[in-house]
């Protein structure tokens, strides 16, 4: 950016000396004669303004087509210029270069087609007005009556190209620039949220663990404290394992495995006197998907506690066609905690899935039960490989 706006401005300085070695040239030639010299010095003062005019415009808000007066009164003084310049000498369409930068701040930062419609009328103007004044107007030495007006519109259809090229350059540049200031803004909030599912995740089914457990463990007091004492290790033992967790999420070495969680799970929902049943065998499950189902059970255990009052749950594990699909099904859902089912776990859950190819489908069911399901095609796990 520091790079393009240096090349901007030096093109700025070039184009304003080009302007000021226009009138410094004709003086210099001693040429225009004293009539025509006011005139075409009020309308270079008058062109000189309206283009330092629309540079501040430029600086202010780069691109910003110009407005409907500007258009008018440039318009005017660039053709009164290129014309008054073709009369005034037989080098005076070198004021035409004046009249095409001046038509360049009009057309800057305006559509296509209307620009282009602009050119082609003001460069049709000075040819035809000019070739009517040159055929009017005796020079010094024979020459053909299209050259003064022919090279006055080759100027006013060719100049406006320096500010337009220079301004579409500086644009484009800075819309890179804010693309990729975008971007990483974009990076740092998918960076966050992913972050955020990852909490929830580890600290959703931890704490749901632990809060069940813990009350298990305060009823069993009394009545079986040899258990009660185990519930309460076992809290001991999901927190330092969640501690661990946490930790390496921080250090991204965190891991899932389908075996492991399924594990978990049956320990948990035996406690809480749940009768499980498993269908399918995770060692049959491809190394990635073992990661990331193993992801969607935890999550599926953490709504089974924190949803339901369940007496019955499902699990079943499906290997076909090189795709794997995991569904769980469980009872003793209320219609109040049905509904509550599309909490931020499962749809952080879908966006896991969905950046692995995977796909989750989870709703209630008949008779007060919850069904999640989720799949990875045989395409993405070769892909998350």
């Amino acid at each position: 950016m520091r790079a393009a706006r240096r090349f901007g401005v030096i093109g700025m300085v070039i184009t304003v000396a080009w302007l000021l070695f226009v009138p410094a040239s004709m003086i210099w030639s001693g040429l225009p004669a004293a009539p025509y010299a006011a005139i075409l010095l009020t309308l270079y003062v008058v062109a000189f303004a309206l283009h330092v005019h629309r540079i501040r415009q430029h600086v202010r808000s780069l691109g910003r087509p110009a407005e409907p007066w500007f258009v008018a009164v440039a318009l005017a003084v660039a053709l009164a210029l290129a014309l008054v310049g073709v009369a005034s000498s037989f080098v005076g369409f070198t004021w035409a270069l004046v009249s095409g930068v001046l038509l360049g701040d009009v057309v800057s930062g305006g559509r296509l087609w209307p620009s282009v419609g602009i050119v082609a009328a003001a460069t049709a103007a000075v040819f035809g007005f000019g070739w009517l004044i040159s055929a009017n107007t005796v020079y010094p030495f024979p020459a053909p009556t299209w050259i003064a007006p022919g090279l006055a519109a080759f100027y006013v259809g060719i100049m406006w190209c320096v500010d337009v090229e220079r301004l579409w350059w500086l644009k484009a540049v800075t819309d890179l620039d804010e693309s990729r200031r975008v971007a990483a803004e974009l990076a740092t909030a998918r960076e966050r949220l992913r972050l955020s599912d990852d909490l929830h995740d580890i600290l959703g089914h931890a704490l749901e663990v632990v809060a069940f457990k813990s009350e298990l463990a305060t009823r069993l007091m009394d009545v079986d404290a040899a258990r009660s004492k185990a519930e309460l290790e076992d809290v001991q033992r999901v927190a330092r394992q969640s501690l661990s967790e946490v930790r390496a999420l921080v250090r991204e070495t965190r891991t899932t495995d389908l075996a492991t969680e399924l594990a978990g799970a049956r320990a948990v929902l035996e406690s809480a006197g749940v009768h499980l049943v498993v269908r399918g065998d995770p060692a049959t499950v491809a190394g990635p998907a073992r990661g990331v189902l193993g992801r969607v059970l935890r999550e599926a255990m953490t709504n089974v506690l924190r949803h339901a009052q369940p007496r019955r749950c499902t699990i079943e594990i499906q290997v076909e066609g090189g795709a794997t699909h995991l569904r769980v099904v469980n009872d003793g859902v209320s219609a109040g905690a049905a509904a509550d089912e599309t909490g931020t776990g499962l749809v952080a859950l879908g966006r896991y899935l969905d950046e692995h190819a995977g796909r989750l489908d989870a709703g209630p069911g008949p008779d007060g039960t919850f069904r999640l399901d989720a799949s990875l095609p045989a395409a993405a796990l070769s892909a998350t490989t």
